[in-house]
């Protein structure tokens, strides 16, 4: 009866249950039958919110998936012959040279061998490959070049379709008649990067697609020049794995007609749509210059993505046209800033090979714009850069590694507003700009110049004119860190103006000059004087006009202290004096001396008994007691030190008469001059003081003519070394015969009886009270032909010794109070008296 009782209640409750569902079903679905707009709206926001969350998660899994590295899938083997498998997709290839005239050479592609030896002949094997995607449609051709001319090799280059791949290998030689249109068809086309370096029977192995650049070891070339026992150029090879990628036709850039980007043609796969534009000054108002590559404007008017305006001096855009991207940007206020044009010539430097350089001026870019930056963007290809003058516009498109002048430069002169008028490049740039043979475009500011100011014929002849100005590059890369090169030029002209441009353009001739090292020491601010140096990029200062050369020049060195405070060493050139091409080449060698050796005072250019007859030998460096001056090195501690504001006496003649002769002055160290000088001292017209003196002096000199002479052996010149040096060539001396000597003594010409060849080494030895006493050598001097001038002292003498050349053998007069005449005693040496005089020469027997 309980369990009855239960199980009614049971069932009674279920109702009950079912009731209240049905109940609270009915009031929900009422609910949401009477549910405001409000709250639809906030479940609809629910929803959205999931749908969002739900997006954001998807959207880690999928950056956490790209984290995770991808192990790329591998061919089974390895192909031939490289040591490991190729990816999935790439191509294994093997491409080796011939081996002189005998061993052929060999090309391997995905596993095949392409051409047998059988099949290969002398000169240039291609392989080509219509369809490389899939490796289908291979044919092979050989061309001897060594026989026949390259038309045929240009026709079949020729009928390559784009996208097309092509494995070139050489045997024996392949640059007979190798013609400059093909090279250009492998560098254009197939992207070549060392044809040209091919020379006859030199080595080359190369992989190419038409219009599309692969990567990877695609190319090497041995251009091979010839030596004793040396016939061809060594075997090489390329080998790894390709990725070849297939080929698509340029997409044509959408421009609207009119716009900054547009140009006149549809450009081929081969080349790249580029407008670039100067900026402007029309009406008072100033327009900045813009750049379109690509159809897109990458430097404008207006900040584009992370990209700055265009700013004032020069702006630059370096684009790489094989990936097509922009590399880089720079702007640099080349008209305010000199820092802004060293980093200006830094970027440019730094131009990868091949990428492509666009160039534009906004406003004024001359005013701090150096030869050194105008150099770089000649190597790129400019050749208006030079003549760009104040406030004119300019656009350029250059390239690294272009071969001659870039066709794609303009410049804008000024107009009646006195800013240039505004010039733009639009067209097509070929990925390899062809260079043309342009001359570097003449300075109109040196016309303008001439036109302005008389008295300078050499420099304002036709001629000249239609030369520009600018600075040689060094001829020796091995030199680019020495310390000469970078060591400040100070010039010290006095008011001869003439005298002055030649100065200034045996400078601007020196390989490796910096214009910028360069400082001119003007008296006074005049016009005249600024304009001529501007003409050379040179740096200009003043100090104070003083109608005493000898106060102008202590002025200059002075004020050259102060203009160089960091450096050491500065090299003074003096009034009337022009420098040889070798320069800095003998400054290159001789200057790290100074830096070694205490003893030694200065360095300087010039030899005083430096005659025609009396000097040759370009590689020989003497030790002597003069200060000669004209060209020379100043010791920044020297001269503080012991010159500066402390009265001695030392510099109140001019150098040419003698600098620190005495000793007290001098305290035993000397100065190092050349055999044959590097500066050239002009003569001064009109009537002075110092004439008769200047003209015997400055008559019959030699100076050096060559760009690559520099001294030999230069550590024998450290002063032990030195000594050293001389008492081994007394020991090893020729005699001379008495009678040439004897007869020149007692006044006829001397006759020397030497052997005809060069090279010998003769000594003289001749009597000496005290070190001090000159009689006999002045004599001996006058034989020789040395410079002897009245009362003034003999010149190049070292400790009793005086060395020079003479007919291509060298000379030493050596006194017997010497401390080198106890060599020459130890060997039997005999005093033979001269007749006439108490004094006597001494002949080594």
């Amino acid at each position: 009866m309980w369990l009855i009782r239960k199980l009614i209640r049971v069932r009674v409750c279920q109702h009950a249950i079912a009731s209240c569902l049905i109940i609270l079903t009915f009031v929900l679905l009422s609910y949401v039958f009477q549910e405001d707009e409000t709250e639809k709206n906030f479940k609809v926001n629910l929803q959205q919110q999931a749908g969002e969350a739900k997006r954001q998660q998807e959207i880690k899994m999928q950056q956490i998936t790209k984290a995770v590295p991808i192990m790329p899938a591998y061919d089974i083997e390895a192909k031939c012959g490289n040591k490991s498998p190729c990816q999935r997709g790439q191509f294994a290839y093997h491409v080796r040279t011939g081996h002189k005239n005998k061993e052929k050479p060999y090309m391997c592609l995905d596993g095949k061998e392409l051409m047998t030896p059988e099949t290969m002949s002398r000169g240039l094997n291609i392989v080509r490959i219509q369809d490389p995607t899939h490796m289908q449609k291979i044919t092979t051709q050989t061309f001897d070049l060594y026989d026949e001319d390259s038309s045929r090799l240009e026709a079949f280059l020729g009928s390559i379709g784009d996208g097309q791949l092509i494995i070139v290998v050489s045997f024996d030689d392949a640059a007979y008649q190798l013609s400059d249109a093909a090279r250009k068809v492998f560098m254009n086309n197939f992207y070549s990067q060392h044809v040209y370096r091919l020379n006859y029977r030199g080595q080359w192995a190369f992989m190419g697609q038409k219009g599309m650049p692969l990567q990877g070891d695609i190319e090497k070339v041995n251009p091979f020049a010839p030596a004793p026992g040396v016939e061809w150029g060594d075997q090489l090879e390329i080998q790894g794995c390709i990725h070849i990628k297939e080929h698509q036709k340029r997409k044509p850039v959408v421009i609207q007609s009119g716009s900054l980007c547009d140009v006149k043609e549809e450009c081929d796969y081969n080349s790249i749509p580029i407008h670039v534009e100067s900026g402007e000054y029309h009406a008072g108002r100033k327009t900045l210059p813009r750049v379109c590559v690509n159809g897109e404007l990458v430097l404008g008017n207006r900040r584009i993505g992370k990209e700055d305006p265009a700013k004032r001096g020069l702006n630059f855009v370096v684009f790489n046209p094989i990936d097509e991207v922009v590399v880089k940007i720079g702007r640099f206020d080349t008209y305010e800033s000199p820092s802004d044009d060293r980093e200006a010539a830094a970027f440019l430097q730094t131009v990868q090979d091949g990428h492509l350089v666009i160039g534009t001026v906004f406003d004024e870019a001359t005013n701090q714009l150096s030869f050194e930056t105008k150099g770089v963007l000649k190597n790129l290809g400019s050749t208006q850069i030079f003549a760009l003058d104040y406030r004119e516009m300019w656009v350029f498109i250059g390239q690294k590694g272009i071969d001659g002048a870039t066709p794609y430069e303009k410049i804008g002169n000024k107009l009646p507003t006195s800013w240039g008028a505004k010039v733009d490049i639009q067209d097509c740039i070929p990925k390899q700009i062809e260079g043309t043979n342009s001359k570097v475009a003449a300075s109109r500011k040196k016309k303008k110049f001439c036109e302005e100011y008389d008295g300078y014929p050499e420099l304002c002849t036709e001629e000249n004119l239609l030369l520009p100005v600018f600075p040689k590059p060094l001829d020796d890369i091995s030199l680019q860190s020495n310390p000469a090169y970078s060591t400040p030029i100070v010039v010290i002209p006095g008011t001869d103006l003439r005298a002055l441009e030649r100065c200034l353009a045996s400078l601007i001739d020196v390989p490796g000059i910096r214009p910028s090292n360069v400082m001119v020491m003007l008296e006074g601010s005049f016009a005249e004087p600024n304009d001529l140096v501007s003409l050379y990029g040179f740096r200009v200062d003043f100090i104070k006009s003083s109608a005493n050369y000898q106060k102008t020049l202590i002025n200059g060195i002075e004020r050259s202290l102060t203009a160089f405070p960091g450096n050491e060493y500065i090299i003074i050139l003096e009034e009337y004096v022009e420098v040889t091409p070798d320069f800095l080449h003998y400054f290159s060698q001789t200057l790290p001396l100074l830096n070694k050796d205490n003893t030694i005072l200065t360095i300087s250019a010039w030899n005083q008994n430096g005659f025609e007859h009396t000097s040759g030998d370009q590689h020989l460096l003497y030790r002597t007691e003069d200060f000669p001056g004209f060209g020379w090195v100043l010791r920044r501690k020297f001269y503080t030190g012991e010159i500066f504001n402390k009265n001695t006496g030392c510099c109140s003649v001019p150098t040419w008469r003698g600098w620190l002769l005495d000793d007290n002055m001098r305290k035993g160290r000397h100065s190092i001059v050349p055999d044959v000088s590097r500066v050239k001292r002009i003569k001064k017209d009109g009537f002075y003081e110092e004439k008769s003196f200047l003209d015997a002096y400055l008559a019959n000199r030699k100076t050096s003519s060559g760009y690559l002479t520099e001294p030999n052996e230069v550590y024998k010149l450290v002063a032990d070394e030195y000594d050293k040096e001389l008492d081994r060539l007394v020991s090893g001396s020729t005699a001379m015969m008495e009678s040439e000597l004897s007869i020149c003594l007692h006044g006829a010409s001397l006759i020397l009886q030497h052997e005809p060849d060069k090279g010998h080494l003769y000594a003289v030895y001749y009597q000496q009270d005290t070190l001090d006493d000159t009689v006999m050598l002045r004599k001996l001097a006058t034989c020789f032909g040395l410079f002897v001038h009245n009362e003034s002292h003999i010149r190049g003498v070292y400790k009793g010794l005086l060395r020079f050349t003479r007919d291509g053998n060298q000379y030493m007069l050596i006194g017997t109070q010497s401390p080198f005449y106890t060599t020459a005693q130890s060997q039997g040496n005999k005093v033979l008296p001269v007749i006439g005089n108490k004094s006597h020469y001494i002949l080594r027997r």
